[in-house]
């Protein structure tokens, strides 16, 4: 192991209870690691909104609540620790995740993790990550699959010293108005926006949701009243008299990381980790029971998985000191 480039993705692995066994249930509010961190960054960001604007607004008392898209999920009663899987081109059901991470000199999986089936893929990456490079072998560089191309794990791996090679996610612009988002000009030295009349949107605030952190910038209302254009750039539903928009606070590392998109080293960082990971999922799904577990919950699935990650560990390493 050299920890030049360490490649991260998951795997589905059949829980022993069936889709029969499932019933829906209210999701319950979870802080978790990923809140704590945005927590300590809103911190950060609302010093810097001082600097920025004179202005800092109080710190927050209560905890910022997830953007559902759903409000029930379904649980097993046979394994109630598993997650109903549903995802495209996937077998839907209860499933556990196996998050692996490998070392791609030699194949060598130097970190597992665990989860219900119906957790994302980037929600325990960052914490699964930092202990493989505290604790494990330091990395120097990681490569992953768009499902963990998300705002904060640029800036945490940046701060950690670690380039991050990561398959951008497709960019969805939702907004109902005509002037999309493309249609204002960033003027970096003066960290404003320039709408298509020529008018300017300054930053003035910084807007926490589910989904992440975010600066705010905001076109002048006076400028919209008399704006020529007003009707292709402010929708029928919007209330609000002034165009606005949202930036990732975490914008500076994310364009650092994406820049280099075109770049062979890029290129071959995820090509890596595509065979790789998917690779030795295969083979460990073919030779290692990574299939499906037969007993229940979680620590026993999690002991399965790393006993299947064992014998391919095992193998590698008889074949590298051969």
């Amino acid at each position: 192991m050299s920890g030049r480039l360490a490649v991260t993705d998951s795997t589905h692995v059949k829980a022993n209870a069936s889709r029969a066994s499932e019933y829906l249930v209210e999701m319950q509010e979870e802080a978790g690691n990923y809140w704590e961190r945005l927590d300590a960054y809103e911190e950060e960001g609302l010093e810097e909104l001082k600097r920025r604007t004179g202005k800092r607004r109080e710190k927050r008392t209560k905890q910022v609540k997830k953007d559902k898209q759903r409000s029930k999920k379904r649980v097993s009663r046979t394994d109630p620790e598993s997650g109903h899987l549903n995802r495209p081109g996937k077998p839907r059901g209860p499933h556990y995740l196996s998050h692996q991470t490998l070392d791609r000199d030699h194949g060598i999986i130097t970190g597992l993790t665990v989860t219900p089936g119906d957790v994302y893929d980037s929600a325990p990456y960052l914490e699964h990550l930092e202990y493989i490079h505290k604790n494990v072998i330091p990395i120097q560089a990681a490569a992953a699959d768009s499902a963990y191309d998300f705002p904060l794990a640029h800036r945490v791996l940046e701060e950690l010293g670690i380039d991050f090679f990561v398959r951008p996610q497709p960019v969805h612009d939702r907004t109902k108005a005509a002037f999309k988002r493309n249609a204002f000009v960033y003027d970096a030295p003066r960290d404003v926006y320039i709408c298509p009349n020529g008018n300017i949107l300054r930053p003035k605030g910084l807007y926490r949701s589910g989904s992440g952190l975010f600066w705010e910038y905001w076109a002048d209302k006076r400028d919209c009243g008399s704006c020529p254009v007003r009707e292709k750039c402010l929708s029928a539903e919007d209330k609000r008299g002034a165009r606005k928009l949202l930036d990732s606070y975490f914008k500076p590392p994310v364009q650092r990381h994406l820049s280099r998109r075109w770049e062979p080293e890029y290129r071959e960082a995820l090509k890596q980790r595509q065979i790789w990971c998917e690779g030795t999922f295969a083979i460990q799904k073919r030779c290692h029971n990574l299939t499906r577990v037969l007993r229940r919950g979680l620590e026993v699935t999690e002991d399965h998985c790393l006993l299947s990650a064992t014998a391919m560990n095992l193998k590698r390493w008889i074949k590298c000191m051969s």
